[in-house]
This record gives C-alpha cells, structure tokens and sequence, in this order.
C-alpha cells in the first residue's frame, strides 16, 4: 500500500534511476507484488498487473522517507503432524477463520517462529479453500489434519484428486442414481452404515441419512477417493493471510451470499404456539439465535432459558423447527447433525446458524430429542 503523501511513479525497470512509465500508484492504492528485488539497500517490487516497478524508500532533505507499507501477505506453513496449537475463532459473520491465539507458551513460541500471528486468517488447508464456509466445518476439516474426529462415531474424509469430490447415491451401487448432491474434496462426513462387497467397492451411508458415497481404496490404494480419519496420514499445509479481510474477498474474487442482496434485510417468519405468526426483518449474514433474541422471542425450553451454554455450542438446547428457507441457512456441520441425529432434519440448533434469505421457522417444537453441545 502506497503509505506516500504525493505517491510513487512507476518505472520500466528494477532501478531508482529508471524512466517513469508514466503512470503513479496514488496514496493509499494497494498493489499485487510479482517480484521482489533487494539492491543497494532498497527493495524493488514487480507490480503484478505488468505495468512496471516501483521501490519502498527514496530520501528526502537527507533523511528516509518510507512510500510503501505491507498491506497483506498470503503465505503458507507446512504442519507435518497436522494442525495443533492453535486457538481459532470466526468473525461476527461466520466468513472468515482466523487464529484466535495459542494453546500454551511452548505452541505460541514455535508458531509464532513460523510466521503465524494472531488475526491472520485461514484460506486454505492443502489445496482446497475454506473461505466462506460454516465455522464447524472449517474446524472439523482442520482437526482432520492431524486424525482426530468431531466424535465417536465412524468418520471419513474426502480425498478426492479431483476438488469436486463425490456424488451420493441413493443406494449402495456406483451405478444406482444420484441424489444431485456432492461431497466436495476435503469433507469430513460420520457414517452409521458399511456394505463391503467382496473384491468390489465398499459403499458407505451417511449418517445424516443423504445417501451412499463409495470407497474405492481397494482398485486405488495410493490415492482412495475416502480416508477414514482413524486411518489417515497426519499432516498438512496452510495457507494464511495477513490483512484486512475485505482487501482477501477482493484478492480472491469472493462474493458472498450476503452480499448478494444489496444489503436489504430478508424476512424471518416467526410460528409459536398461541400467537400470532410475527415477521421481523433480518440483516443478511445474522445469527438466528442472536436475531431472535434481540427482537423479544423465547428460543428455550422451560428451565432450558436460563440454564442454557448462552450460545457457546456445549448444551444443544436452542432447537427450532425450520419450515421454509432451509437453504437460505447455513449448513448443518458434522458436530450438529450428530447431536441432531434422533430429531427430523428441519430441527436445527439456532446459535450454529446464519441467515442468507428468507427463512420461516418454529419456536419450541414439541418432541425434541435433547442430544448435547457440537464444541
């Protein structure tokens, strides 16, 4: 970022001596670096978009005067144990994963000597981008790097070389119909049922009743399309960036669902027992839990409202039914689905959801099978 009163004139070349091109990066424009060059003192920097060099100090009245400051970095650290040490949290609109902090002193110390601060934010883990997606999920994909499960249960992971992953089937054959749902590459899904079929594929049903996905481990033991997390190889890489999250979204041509309405609230039905259907305005991106709050609505159970995590993920008390707009949240992660799993696929957890449209839904249904937190 040009951090210089009057800017910087860009030259036709690595040199302070070099004739201008003609064209300036004004005070306060950000500009994408190609190539770095140290000389005589000075760093030369390769503007990406091809229009030449600039350089980040010149002297004025026999003293330095810095024109560039770093306004974002994206780099990557090597974890070949996996990912440790590292507290995360999300921002208030669940886009963004960034470090929160570490888990002791010895962690801080050697992470901070691999570059990583407090703030940056996860853009991918290996290959495959995480920006945007719910913040269990990114969790889950993370702690998958080093083995270790969201549960009990039995659970897989998507490794797929090609980064669409896997379509679901209806019934445990390859060639049996698709439900036109796909588990991208990097997924960590539970499974509840296992068909091994001799000398052939093994067939896996997904616990959150969505169909079967195959495991093809026996034709492609180098490269399975699915890895039991139990089984799998630690390690990985990850990709960070160091910056405001807004000049990332820009970076990376990242347009988010809640931007996608022009900042205009959606409308969230309101059904409770006894009262009138009420219809209060939501800002895209909100948490539904926080929203229903703020306007007045009761989201417990009897003692359940005081006796409640208070939205940290531990109790799983906040249930709703969602009876319209159930695309229009964000989707459920594998921590949730499991604590759901005795309870219809429109019940869901209210402090693990935002909103990105209209969405109607049920406050206290009857019949809820309490299943615990997703943390």
């Amino acid at each position: 970022r040009v951090c210089y009163d009057l800017g910087i004139g860009i030259r036709k070349e690595a040199s302070i001596a070099a004739k201008r091109t003609g064209e300036d990066l004004l005070m306060g424009e950000c500009f994408e670096v190609k190539t770095e060059i140290r000389r005589a003192g000075r760093r030369y920097f390769e503007l990406l978009d091809g229009r030449g060099w600039v350089f980040d100090w010149t002297e004025i009245d026999g003293e330095r005067t810095d024109l560039i400051e770093l306004a974002a970095q994206l780099y990557t650290v090597a974890f070949p144990d996996g990912v440790n040490g590292i507290a995360w949290s999300s921002d208030p609109t669940m886009r963004f994963c960034t470090v929160n902090g570490f888990t002791n002193e010895g962690e801080a110390t050697s992470l901070a000597q691999a570059g990583i601060r407090t703030g940056d934010v996860l853009v991918m883990i290996d290959q495959d981008p995480v920006v945007g997606m719910p913040f269990g999920t990114v969790l889950e994909r993370v702690w998958a790097t080093a083995g270790r499960q969201p549960g009990s249960g039995y659970f897989y992971k998507v490794t797929t070389e090609n980064p669409y992953g896997i379509g679901i089937r209806d019934e445990p054959d390859i060639d049996g119909p698709r439900t036109g749902e796909d588990l991208i590459r990097g997924s960590v899904f539970e499974v509840d049922e296992i068909v091994e079929v001799e000398e052939d594929l093994t067939y896996l049903h997904l616990a959150d009743q969505r169909g079967w996905v195959f495991d093809n481990s026996i034709f492609e033991p180098e490269s399975p399309c699915v890895v039991n997390l139990a089984e799998i190889e630690p390690g990985c890489t990850l990709t960070m960036w160091r910056g405001e999250v807004d000049e990332l979204a820009k970076t990376i041509g990242l347009k988010f669902r809640q931007d996608s309405n022009d900042g205009q609230p959606f409308t969230l039905t309101v059904l409770e027992e006894g009262e009138p259907i009420q219809r209060v305005p939501i800002a895209p991106g909100s948490n539904l839990r926080k929203s229903l709050l703020a306007n007045g609505f009761q989201v417990y159970q009897d003692l359940r409202s005081v006796f409640n995590c208070n939205a940290n993920q531990l109790c799983g008390t906040c249930v709703l039914d969602v009876m319209e707009g159930g695309d229009n949240l964000t989707v459920r992660s594998v921590n949730e689905a499991a604590v759901m799993a005795a309870n219809p696929p429109s019940f869901r957890l209210c402090c693990n959801i935002d909103v990105y449209g209209d969405v109607t839904v049920r406050l206290r249904p009857r019949g809820v099978k309490y299943g615990g937190g997703t943390s």
